[in-house]
């Protein structure tokens, strides 16, 4: 776009999938802008996933546990530069503390439920057409060959078309029950030839083993062992993802990977996906006997009875779903 911003500061989240839902804003600000040079602030845990990007200019670190000090030399970095837009996706005083030309609004009404939509509509609030932006890169060839490399040491030698399952979530409310993932993947190998791998970070790997317990050697527990980028690397080659509400699930609909979404705490409205390879598994918590909507959504734990018969009905539709249909 001729004539538009040249520096532009993007305030974006913490948690690893909330930032993956804002990607879409950048990759839309990339293709509006590409003359633009794109500020990211981000926080520690989720740098990782904006460190591939050609479209990122410069990487800010913001951790809301700093002491005073390191907040302090955040915002003198932050002052660096004078930007002609400053894009907030969280509501803080940033846009107000740096020298800007245009700022995202502080007061918004939203007229979407999906938090994605929502991170979209910023934008055009601020006054700028959305449509579909291109996939955020979130690995390089580097990544790919050594994710690669990692399955070759554990007898994997298949290039792609792997199953990919994430039974852990950074949150315990969020983590379906390890015996019902168990029972998936059973099913999985009983009716599938295909690799199957349970990855996520490491301190989810008992959770993994407890899944792959007895299984044969085409169950293999990847959980600590590759990075994000490289997990977004196998993710991206992957035939199926199947996961809680949590970062894999996202990257899994972000790279256009036929996934599925297990819902039981959080609100699939907003925090799932729609689009032709993306299911979401969820019962209705209406018909549970939890009383669950009394609580907040912070103390909600339970899945309202959702089982592994609709996970599984829902893999095999993926799975055999034509890619060209």
């Amino acid at each position: 776009m001729h004539g538009g911003p040249q520096s532009v500061l993007v305030v974006t989240l913490s948690n690893l999938g909330d930032v993956i839902m804002t990607t879409p804003v950048m990759m839309t600000l990339a293709s509006k802008f590409p003359q633009a040079n794109i500020t990211v602030v981000v926080g520690p845990k989720a740098r990782c996933l904006l460190e591939k990007s050609p479209h990122i200019y410069r990487i800010i670190v913001y951790d809301k546990r700093a002491k005073l000090l390191a907040k302090w030399k955040f915002l003198q970095e932050l002052r660096r530069e004078k930007y002609d837009w400053v894009v907030d996706l969280r509501n803080t005083a940033i846009p107000f503390l740096v020298s800007c030309k245009k700022r995202s609004p502080l007061f918004r009404k939203f007229k979407k439920i999906n938090m994605r939509e929502r991170h979209l509509e910023i934008l055009a609030m601020m006054g700028l057409s959305v449509g579909y932006p291109a996939s955020f890169r979130f690995f390089d060839q580097a990544d790919e060959k050594s994710c690669l490399e990692k399955l070759g040491k554990k007898g994997i030698s298949e290039q792609s078309g792997w199953i990919l399952v994430a039974p852990g979530a950074a949150s315990e409310r969020k983590r379906w029950s390890v015996e019902y993932f168990r029972e998936v993947v059973l099913r999985l190998l009983d009716r599938t030839n295909q690799k199957i791998l349970l990855v996520g970070a490491e301190n989810e790997r008992s959770i993994a083993e407890a899944v792959k317990k007895h299984m044969r050697p085409s169950v293999q527990v990847l959980c600590g062992e590759t990075t994000m980028p490289e997990t977004a690397a196998l993710i991206s080659k992957a035939s199926l993802v199947i996961a809680n509400d949590s970062a894999i699930m996202h990257l899994g609909y972000e790279l256009g990977t036929p996934t599925i979404g297990i819902f039981g705490p959080t609100d699939h409205k907003k925090y799932g996906h729609e689009g032709k390879y993306f299911r979401i598994a969820v019962e209705d918590a209406s018909l549970c006997s939890c009383g669950s909507h009394k609580l907040s959504y912070a103390e909600r734990s339970c899945f309202h009875d959702l089982g592994p018969d609709k996970v599984f009905e829902l893999a095999m539709e993926l799975l055999n779903a034509d890619p060209n249909s």
